[in-house]
């Protein structure tokens, strides 16, 4: 019988960079908020699938190792993602999740009210100057449009356009899945111009030229 998930620590980053059980799919190092992350996953995995836990983790170092490979494959997630994604999968699972429904469910948690690529597509070409102006769904609208390049968009056909825009997009979300902030310029005010008062002598010669139009 494995012991309560919540007395169970997981192992220091050293030892588990030394463990060679399963390769490390991300360089992302893990913190103390990741440890705290998972260790409150598998208690609130046993306390919703109690039976199916205790029958995938019956000991404690099959528990530990699970953890740990754990930790390792969702490393690359801000832990409040996924305690996010932990509460959503046992919403909608009647079985264990899998790391791998896990990380769907931390991917989906991002991406919640981002566009998908044709739909931000569409949002840039309907877009128009002052763009630092317009409401974006999503800031991630405008840096693809940015770097697909404004006027590109608006003068070439879809067919041509549309490739780069969604390569541009696709790399852009990747970064946002990773953790970057994207942040929208900063507008700048518009100023008026002050302009300097006429000479009195070129007032005079307007108001003359004003009132010969109007045969004043």
């Amino acid at each position: 019988m494995a012991k309560h998930v919540s007395d169970i620590n997981l192992p220091t980053n050293a030892s588990i960079a030394a463990s060679a059980a399963t390769p490390e799919i991300s360089t992302a190092k893990p913190t103390a908020a990741h440890v705290e992350a998972i260790n409150h996953l598998f208690t609130e995995l046993e306390l919703a699938y109690h039976n199916q836990f205790h029958k995938a983790f019956p000991d404690h170092q099959a528990l530990s190792m699970a953890k740990q490979l754990w930790l390792r494959l969702l490393v690359d997630f801000k832990p409040e993602h996924i305690a996010t994604a932990g509460r959503q999968a046992i919403c909608d699972n009647t079985f264990l999740p899998t790391p791998h429904s896990i990380r769907e469910y931390c991917d989906a948690a991002i991406t919640a009210g981002i566009p998908d690529a044709k739909t931000a597509y569409i949002e840039a070409c309907l877009s128009s100057e002052p763009r630092q102006n317009v409401q974006w769904s999503h800031p991630i609208v405008y840096f693809a449009g940015k770097t697909t390049d404004w006027f590109f968009i608006s003068s070439q056909p879809e067919a041509q356009v549309f490739p780069v825009f969604e390569r541009n997009y696709l790399l852009l979300l990747e970064r946002v899945k990773r953790g970057e902030t994207l942040s929208l310029p900063v507008a700048k005010a518009l100023t008026k111009k002050k302009q300097a008062p006429l000479e009195p002598e070129v007032q005079k010669e307007k108001l003359k030229n004003l009132r010969e139009q109007l045969d004043l």
